[in-house]
């Protein structure tokens, strides 16, 4: 018989049952399955007569690795790099599928893993029956069940909510103070010569006033930013440079929270994954090149990937953990709205404009639903620049991301990385608590 332990925390609980969030005693070996959990969820728990319980979200936003310790037991940790420092080659480490419910027993071979992944988020599932009014009506029922809950289960929290000015964010801190006290907007900006302010950074300013919330300005040099780059790619278990790029900016933005409150707990909302839902990406150009480069494939199919693709990015959970700031992604519990939209939808121009006036017209000023869609890495229409140009003129493209990933986690031989992340997945397999010593 063969053991398991957990090597250093795990990433924090937010994950929702349609009413409470989910406690970390809801996960132990024996209780019902959590088929109805949305939100953000890696559980390990113990139960009696040697028997765990392993869980991970049905969107993968919490991240879980394991690997096999020479003596045949089983290792655990939130991030690759802690099961690297226990002696794991990464060639050797695999990640629990996102959305498996995994039982093992002592004394049993096969481990009993079963999916909550509803069927529907498949590009083959029976979705797209839903408007974009009902998915508006639905969703802000939604973030406002949601966001209470959270409130209610963590009532001493300090909350910031990460401001861009954009549609998302915007749409998170009107829905989010509505239920949370004292909410303070943080703003990211690259200081600029002479001293230029990015689009996102006037449009936030503006917004907090409009709202009367008080704006941490999270404003860093290239010499700053860069600083957190090798924090970045291990805390985000990532190396390509769109993810890179994101997580340098939420970086940034964690150091200054954590400078601004350093003690107690900080929950930070974020806008992220309506990206994913509505296939709101595009690539961008920079000196002559083209990056952020998607698949060529019809809109329900290229959602479906794009949605797949969350089990490799940690962008956000991952990075600001390095701050001890636990992220609050309140559009993950509402998967199920944005994933019932049919592809006339999808291939709608002003889709996102649309389905949050139908949300949230009524919360937000006019302005943020008519101005033009600016990546964070970007950061301004008409001044340039921003996180890409910065990477990408210190020499810090992809495979220079690529290279130095490899050394941060002990690999020498590239193609192992091809291995550990193929399709926009990690390498996943499950343990048992019967294995062969290495």
């Amino acid at each position: 018989m063969t053991n398991l332990s957990v090597c250093g925390p795990l990433d924090p609980n937010f994950a929702w049952d349609g009413n409470r969030l989910y406690r970390d005693a809801d996960f132990a070996p024996g209780l019902e399955l959590p088929s109805g959990l949305r939100g953000a969820a890696a559980a390990v728990r113990p139960g009696v007569g040697g028997t765990w319980r392993v869980i991970r979200d049905p969107l993968g936003i919490n991240k879980l690795f394991w690997a096999r310790e020479p003596d045949g037991s089983v290792a655990v940790a939130a991030r690759p790099r802690r099961l690297i420092d226990l002696g794991h080659p990464l060639e050797r480490i695999s990640a629990i599928p996102r959305g498996c419910v995994v039982d093992l027993e002592p004394a049993v071979d096969e481990p009993v893993q079963r999916l909550i992944v509803p069927a529907s988020w498949s590009s083959r599932g029976d979705a797209g029956r839903l408007s974009l009014e009902a998915a508006g009506q639905r969703l802000r029922s939604t973030l406002d069940g949601y966001l209470a809950a959270v409130a209610t289960a963590h009532p001493r929290a300090k909350v910031f909510v990460c401001l861009s000015g954009g549609l998302d964010s915007s749409s998170i801190a009107a829905v989010a103070r509505r239920h949370l006290a004292d909410i303070v907007g943080v703003s990211f900006d690259l200081r600029r010569r002479p001293g230029r302010s990015s689009e996102d950074r006037l449009t936030a300013q503006r917004l907090a006033d409009d709202f009367g919330m008080p704006l941490l300005e999270a404003t860093v040099t290239e010499e700053e930013l860069f600083h957190h780059l090798d924090t970045v790619l291990v805390e985000g278990a990532d190396w390509r440079d769109f993810n890179v790029h994101a997580a340098l900016v939420n970086a940034a933005m964690a150091a200054a929270i954590r400078e601004a409150a350093p003690n107690g707990e900080v929950l930070v909302l974020t806008g992220d994954l309506a990206n994913e839902f509505l296939v709101d990406y595009h690539t961008e150009s920079y000196n002559r090149h083209v990056y952020y480069q998607l698949p060529r494939l019809p809109p329900v199919a290229l959602r479906a990937s794009l949605v797949q693709g969350l089990d490799t990015c940690h962008r956000e959970v991952g990075v600001f953990a390095a701050w001890d700031l636990h992220v609050v992604q309140p559009y993950a519990v509402a998967a199920d709205s944005y994933l019932a939209l049919p592809e006339d939808v999808l291939v709608l121009e002003n889709r996102k404009e649309l389905l949050c006036r139908a949300a949230v017209g009524e919360l937000l000023p006019e302005y943020v639903f008519t101005r033009p869609k600016v990546r964070a890495q970007v950061g301004s229409v008409e001044i340039g620049g921003g996180v890409l140009a910065a990477c990408v003129d210190r020499g810090f493209d992809g495979r220079w991301l690529r290279r130095r990933f490899a050394e941060l986690h002990d690999v020498t031989d590239l193609a192992v990385l091809d291995r550990f992340i193929r399709a926009g997945r990690y390498r996943s397999s499950v343990p048992s608590l019967i294995g062969r010593a290495a």
